[in-house]
């Protein structure tokens, strides 16, 4: 009877280590996808005069040159301009911006309103 409840007892440790690797691969696998769709996610490029409240709190990528910016105590404020038209980026302080003007960036961000004008507070911006 003893070596009975062993053998069940060993049959059934194996069992749930087997059911644990399982479980562990399918969670790596899972988390390895959630990495690979969000590193592949592209954000579509928009030119500023596209830009309308259809697109509120939509995140949009824009290109073009600072035509003017304004630093106060926890943000900056830039006028970006493409070819089409121009439009205010908000970005949080977090680092210092070495800003002037005609520089090119890359602003990924949120579409917002605001004193009804459209503005993008920005993600990421890429210089």
């Amino acid at each position: 009877m003893v070596n009975l409840l062993y053998f069940l007892n060993l049959f059934i440790c194996v069992k749930e280590k087997d059911l644990f690797g399982v479980s562990l691969t399918f969670s790596l696998i899972g988390i390895l996808l959630i990495f690979v769709l969000t590193y592949e996610m592209k954000v579509d490029i928009y030119e500023i005069n596209s830009l309308n409240k259809d697109n509120l709190d939509s995140v949009v990528r824009i290109k073009g040159a600072v035509e003017s910016f304004a630093e106060t105590p926890g943000l900056y404020l830039i006028n970006i301009k493409d070819d089409t038209g121009m439009i205010t980026v908000v970005i949080f302080k977090d680092e210092p911006l070495n800003l002037q003007e005609g520089l090119k960036l890359e602003i990924i961000g949120t579409v917002v309103e605001y004193d009804n004008k459209l503005e993008i507070i920005a993600k990421e911006i890429v210089f």
